[in-house]
């Protein structure tokens, strides 16, 4: 197994993103192959009215570990349990780092165009989705 501190997290929801204020976490490959991460989290108290509704519902969350100038990996999994600990709340999450395309700035901005987003619009939507790290759309969908 291999752990890794966690320095930011933000939870997706809606297209949008609940940036928690982390107090500490952890990561941890697990080597299995299957919901192979665990992360535990703990956040500020106030948070927890907020996240109670995704307990046991999938989540999909941004997580940016040991330096804060890593790029933040996509993670999509359960968020399995929330419990009050002193002065914090802790999340538990068990699930998948998802891999990107190497290609996917060029298949995303190839979409993008394709959708008719030009000049300005064109560079502020590619610039919220490489932030975001959007699922791009195939040709199934």
């Amino acid at each position: 197994m291999k752990s890794f501190k966690i320095v930011e997290v933000k939870i997706e929801r809606g297209g949008n993103f609940i940036i928690l204020d982390l107090i500490d976490g952890i990561i941890i490959n697990k080597e299995t192959s299957e919901d192979s991460w665990l992360l535990e989290i703990s956040t500020s108290p106030d948070f927890k009215d907020i996240l109670e509704p995704y307990v046991e519902q999938e989540v999909n969350l941004l997580v940016t570990i040991t330096r804060p100038t890593n790029e933040p990996a996509r993670f999509k999994g359960v968020f399995n349990e929330m419990n009050e600990i002193d002065n914090a709340v802790s999340l538990i999450f068990t699930g998948d780092i998802i891999t990107q395309n190497p290609n996917y700035a060029e298949n995303l901005l190839a979409q993008l165009i394709d959708e008719g987003f030009e000049g300005d619009e064109l560079l502020n939507e590619f610039t919220a989705m490489m932030e975001s790290k959007t699922e791009l759309k195939t040709s199934d969908d």
